[in-house]
């Protein structure tokens, strides 16, 4: 008897350990669905970003080079270069993104500007040349009564200097705009505090700029003696050494300007990932980030210019007309198809609800601009330069 209720104590003391255990873990099953559902609400579900960014322009806006550009002597920077050179983009950009709760879903709209204008005004010179001594040797004309003194030197004033003046106003403005749906595909290659989305959508590239030039310059110059002159021959045959300092050169005007454009929209894609440095995502976090994306654009692109210009030459005896080329203008317009790569990396600080960021990115347009004066010459446009921004979470 004893025997059998020490078995049914046994019996009782297991089923009470059992039923306790069985109680230890569905509360502790609840507590952790709870704490993941709870999780899940405190994630937020609308992010906020907003930045700046410093991007450096390039092609896409070629100069108005004549050939006199090449006359105007080593030591004067073209104004091609002056002409052609684009400034610096500052501009702001923003995003909002929509991260449903129980998804791994991401939906986003993004939005880039960047504008620059430059005013430049070049005044060079170029080295004159140094004092020219002249020996005047002793002679006797038939006839008269002229005569020198052997070696007698004659200086002649520095030569006149070769000169560019140039004025330039460029302006350039840019609007990229993304709406994305993209999907956290995760695969585990960045451990578990990391991300991988991959995203299809669509983007929006406005490309606009406009430059004005006016140049005057002189070139060629030569220095010579005026009795070698055709019209002094008989006054040379009694002063056969004489030396009369004569110079001649040629003048230029020119003014040239353009107006280039595209306008595209086109399927893109993309992929974002990042990776936990240091840190907890419930606290403060340090995270790398980097991405790629690429597109396919379709639109209009145009390009409007003009130029005029006008040369004479000139020297002791006044100015004479080398030519005059009237304003010549050209307008264009021609559906193209633009592909478009970039990429971008940086650094981040996240918490809970916020995050700052600071990275490089970079974009190419492939034959974006028609950068062609008299007839069309495609030209790639890319951005890049660094940015900083700052991202808001809200709801959850």
């Amino acid at each position: 008897m004893n025997r059998s209720m020490n078995e049914r104590a046994n019996i009782r003391r297991q089923f009470l350990a059992s039923a306790s255990a069985i109680a230890v873990l569905t509360s502790a099953v609840g507590a952790g669905q709870a704490q993941a559902a709870s999780d899940d609400t405190d994630r937020p579900q609308f992010w906020i970003e907003l930045g700046a960014q410093l991007e450096q322009v390039s092609g896409g806006d070629e100069a108005f080079a004549p050939p006199f550009f090449s006359h105007l002597g080593p030591d004067i920077t073209s104004p091609a270069k002056i002409e052609k050179q684009l400034p610096w983009s500052f501009g702001p950009e923003s995003k909002i993104s929509f991260d449903p709760d129980g998804s791994d879903w991401v939906f986003s709209a993004a939005a880039r500007y960047g504008r620059a204008e430059s005013r430049r005004e070049a005044h060079q010179r170029s080295n004159p040349a140094g004092l020219k001594s002249i020996a005047k040797y002793h002679t006797t004309a038939p006839g008269n009564h002229y005569s020198e003194k052997c070696c007698h030197t004659n200086i002649v004033p520095p030569n006149k200097p070769g000169f560019d003046d140039v004025q330039s106003d460029h302006q350039e403005s840019h609007t990229i705009i993304d709406f994305q749906a993209g999907k956290d595909v995760g695969l585990g290659l960045f451990g578990s505090q990391g991300s991988s989305v991959f995203a299809v959508g669509v983007r929006f590239a406005q490309f606009m700029s406009r430059m004005d030039a006016s140049i005057k310059a002189r070139t060629d110059l030569q220095h010579y003696n005026i009795m070698d002159l055709p019209a002094y021959a008989y006054f040379r045959s009694f002063y056969p050494q004489k030396y009369i300092p004569g110079t001649s050169f040629k003048t230029h005007s020119l003014t040239a300007g353009s107006t280039r454009s595209l306008h595209a929209i086109g399927p893109s894609i993309a992929w974002d990932a990042s990776a936990a440095l240091v840190g907890h995502p419930e606290t403060v976090q340090f995270t790398l980030d980097w991405g790629i994306n690429a597109a396919v654009l379709f639109g209009k692109q145009k390009a409007s210019t003009f130029h005029q210009s006008s040369a004479h030459n000139g020297g002791r005896y006044g100015y004479s007309s080398l030519y005059n080329h009237p304003r010549t203008s050209h307008i264009r317009s021609r559906t193209v198809t633009v592909p478009n790569v970039g990429g971008m990396a940086g650094l981040s600080i996240r918490f809970p609800n916020a995050k700052v960021s600071l990275g490089y990115r970079a974009d190419v347009f492939f034959g974006a601009m028609d950068a062609g004066w008299d007839s069309r010459k495609v030209e790639n446009r890319s951005f890049f330069g660094p940015f900083a921004n700052i991202s808001i979470g809200l709801g959850g």
